[in-house]
């Protein structure tokens, strides 16, 4: 029996799915992110290690024909290097390709148009193809310098603007409560040492978008402000990648802040629609990770 691996690997979780030749779903893992930028390369490894682990003990110690891993760290295609660091040891498979999580997305849609998938989850980036050959790719640019609109983004704006607005003395702002809330304190300074906490990882500070969401959604005019802001650094991404496209005909979108964020994504949906009124958009409905295993399969024809 021939089996082979999908890999999406986001900037929060990994998601691992494996398949038969002909499509047939075998088993399903979720782990944590293998960003290794992130949270650098052994730590990677060390959840690549879990999550194939949970595999092997579902499906017994067998070697892929061929394994396909998208991975939130990459804008292209890993060189034999990358994939010898993150996967050497981890996955016996006879072949094994790593490319970016947006486009594994991309072969989770419609494959017989040109089209685009923008992930805003952790991170944010966007991807195209035309004619399922020439690749474009914009933003992915990481939590330091880029990764406009997404929920690391929008965290650390509500947060500045909460710390802020507790110091001109709005104890009652909704974003100031909302923090506390978040942070389980009375007092907002107190969260100084938790911010700065080796232990505070990326993903505890992106959660806290889903307060400043909450905060929009109840009509609070600062968080709304936020969520606007933060969705137009976005959309300038996407506009670039669409702009130097011959031609797009669907946007795919995808990731936590398209699924839990409705105003985002309302304005955001509007906002493409206006400029491009011809244009498709719509929320991927299949994973990136059966994408991924698509090409993995693809890979030993």
């Amino acid at each position: 029996m021939k089996y082979y691996l999908g890999i999406d690997g986001g900037g929060t979780r990994t998601t691992a799915s494996v398949c038969e030749k002909n499509g047939a779903l075998v088993c399903k893992v979720k782990g944590k992110t293998i960003n290794f930028y992130s949270v650098g390369m052994e730590t990677a490894r060390k959840n690549l290690s879990d999550i194939m682990n949970d595999v092997y003990k579902k499906i017994g110690d067998i070697t892929f024909k061929s394994a396909f891993i998208g991975c939130s760290a990459l804008d292209n295609r890993a060189d034999e290097v990358t994939v010898d660091a993150l996967c050497g040891g981890i996955i016996r498979s006879d072949k094994i390709t790593m490319d970016s999580d947006t486009y594994v997305a991309l072969f989770s849609g419609e494959s017989s148009v040109s089209r685009a998938v923008v992930i805003c989850g952790t991170g944010s980036m966007v991807t195209g193809i035309e004619d399922n050959e020439k690749i474009y790719t914009k933003g992915g640019w990481g939590h330091v310098i880029g990764d406009g609109g997404s929920a690391y983004s929008i965290a650390v704006e509500g947060l500045k603007e909460a710390v802020t607005l507790f110091d001109e003395n709005e104890f009652d702002s909704p974003l100031v409560k909302s923090a506390q809330r978040y942070f389980e304190t009375d007092n907002l300074r107190r969260i100084i040492d938790e911010i700065y906490s080796e232990n505070t990882t990326k993903d505890i500070i992106a959660d806290f978008a889903k307060c400043v969401s909450f905060e929009a959604e109840k009509g609070d005019t600062v968080s709304i402000r936020i969520i606007k802001n933060e969705c137009n650094k976005l959309l300038r991404t996407v506009y670039s990648l669409l702009n130097e496209m011959n031609s797009c005909k669907i946007l795919y979108l995808y990731g936590g802040v398209f699924q839990n964020n409705a105003l985002f994504t309302e304005y955001f949906v509007e906002s493409v629609k206006e400029k491009y009124p011809s244009l498709k958009t719509e929320l991927l409905k299949i994973p990136p990770e059966e994408g991924a295993l698509k090409i993995a399969r693809e890979q030993d024809e």
